[in-house]
């Protein structure tokens, strides 16, 4: 009978996960895995065949569960379509415990990344995004019903645009910009039909 594994698959999704965001999956040697993971590299590779197949796994079980929950949360838990697209703004804007500054998202990360370059890795990112994208148009669609946005432009249009906002918001708040809510707020505004 073999040893039982030091840490299941999920924790190691989860500790690696933390390690590409925050440092980005280009800068993550297999070395800095060994140490987040607490395990050598066979170890590693007996799970993941490729360095890249652990980023595509880590980036699947971040778009589940911190892009669907904010989605959850934010959006589909708030009856103000608008209040509810500011809160998914803002909260990506939080920075991690112990951190002074956001690390923005693990899909506008990696996205700029050479491991982008691989299929796999890009689809896992494109559905990320996709996610929100559609989780913007769901609340945009609720707003029209109401009569608080705007109907002049198409809903599609409209969602990417708080798409193009929220990457770059993500890439303002990764390089340490602050106070960009007042900017947010300007962009989320220009929906209303009021």
């Amino acid at each position: 009978m073999g040893r039982p594994p030091k840490i299941d698959e999920l924790e190691i999704l989860d500790r690696a996960t933390a390690l590409f965001w925050k440092d980005g999956c280009d800068a993550v040697t297999i070395r800095d895995l060994e140490s987040a993971l607490d395990l050598k590299a066979p170890s590693i590779y007996r799970r993941f065949a490729t360095k890249n197949d652990l980023i595509e796994r880590c980036v699947e079980r971040y778009v589940g569960r911190v892009v669907g929950g904010r989605i959850r949360r934010h959006l589909e838990g708030c009856d103000d379509p608008l209040e509810g697209i500011r809160l998914f703004f803002a909260s990506a804007l939080e920075p991690h415990p112990g951190e002074e500054t956001s690390r923005g998202c693990l899909l506008t990360v990696t996205a700029s990344q050479t491991a982008f370059q691989d299929p796999a890795i890009r689809a896992a990112v494109r559905t990320g995004m996709e996610q929100i994208r559609c989780g913007f148009q769901t609340q945009i669609e609720r707003g029209r019903a109401s009569g608080q946005i705007r109907t002049d432009v198409s809903a599609q249009v409209q969602a990417t645009h708080l798409l193009l906002m929220f990457e770059g918001l993500l890439v303002l708040a990764r390089s340490g910009a602050t106070d960009l809510m007042e900017s947010v707020a300007v962009g989320i505004d220009s929906l209303s039909s009021s």
